[in-house]
């Protein structure tokens, strides 16, 4: 099938092989589409009738309120997915905007036909809506980590916060965040100039070190917040 080398490689199919794969590639109404960078692959208030699965590149999610800011929801990477809540929540629109970030190659699936067994009730679709679920429990999880840093009390309990989960899921004091300043901002919701002041004070307190999207964190400060 074609491109299944990187549909292999996805939580969702990762135990379907090659045949299987082909046999639901008309259940599932399968489309492939390739994007540009900064390209919109899914707009805010559209009709919510597909999932999409990044197999090459990469696309944020983004939110834009009635005054036009912008809040960045996540990223996604290679294997990274999509419009999952839409199709288990009901939802008729999307709420948010799906945005290339790179050059991408991404599989489009048509939402109800993905969760709804098919007539013949096989076993690999049971498989796929099992993994489907998993990815929903990993995705609120994410959501609820993100809501405790919001909830913290400034800008720099904020950025401290979420230096220390990422150096944390890294498993070292020296890391890559998948945002630049401008993201970063929108991601905690913060004044970019306030974060920028931040980043710079605890550089200067010896706390954290940066270049571009890597960071270095002194996890030995009493004065970090967890």
């Amino acid at each position: 099938m074609e491109n299944f080398s990187e549909i292999k490689k996805t939580k969702i199919f990762a135990e379907i092989s090659e045949n299987d794969m082909q046999a639901m590639a008309y259940c599932l109404k399968i489309k492939f589409a390739n994007y540009n960078k900064n390209d919109t692959i899914v707009s805010q208030g559209t009709p919510a009738e597909n999932v999409y699965l990044i197999l090459k590149g990469g696309a944020k999610v983004e939110n834009i309120d009635s005054r036009g800011d912008i809040s960045i929801i996540t990223k996604l990477k290679a294997g990274g997915v999509f419009g999952i809540e839409s199709s288990y929540s009901g939802e008729e629109e999307y709420s948010e905007y799906l945005i290339a970030t790179e050059n991408s190659l991404v599989m489009i699936m048509n939402r109800h036909r993905l969760i709804n067994p098919c007539q013949n009730k096989c076993k690999r679709h049971d498989i796929v809506v099992k993994n489907l679920v998993k990815l929903i429990v990993e995705r609120n999880a994410e959501l609820i980590e993100k809501l405790r840093l919001l909830s913290k009390k400034n800008t720099r309990e904020k950025v401290l916060a979420y230096l220390y989960r990422q150096s944390s899921l890294a498993g070292s004091v020296y890391f890559d965040i998948p945002y630049n300043k401008t993201e970063l901002a929108n991601y905690l919701s913060v004044d970019r100039s306030a974060l920028s002041t931040v980043l710079s004070k605890l550089k200067e307190e010896g706390i954290i070190d940066f270049d571009k999207k890597h960071y270095h964190i002194d996890i030995n400060r009493t004065d970090i917040s967890k």
